[in-house]
């Protein structure tokens, strides 16, 4: 018969299975008292692109996340 910590550890890890990023999420909450909210992407973009968008962003103080953020916020509402 399983012992009652070996039943907790295999429940545990079923959940970190099937609910990983809720887990990160309290994770995080438990060291920073914030929640994650974001995702990170990687993606690729023509050099050029990527070097003016950073200029530009620098230039005028704006945070180059929140930016791509916004433009697909507009795109996704556009359709």
């Amino acid at each position: 018969m399983p012992s009652q910590k070996s039943k907790f550890l295999s429940k545990a890890m079923q959940l970190m299975g099937e609910k990983g990023s809720a887990l990160k999420a309290l994770e995080e909450f438990e060291k920073t008292g914030r929640t994650i909210t974001k995702t990170r992407l990687n993606f690729t973009i023509d050099r050029e692109i990527a070097r003016e968008f950073r200029d530009y962003c620098r230039k005028h103080r704006l945070n180059m996340s929140k930016q791509i953020e916004d433009l697909i916020k507009k795109k996704i509402k556009a359709n």
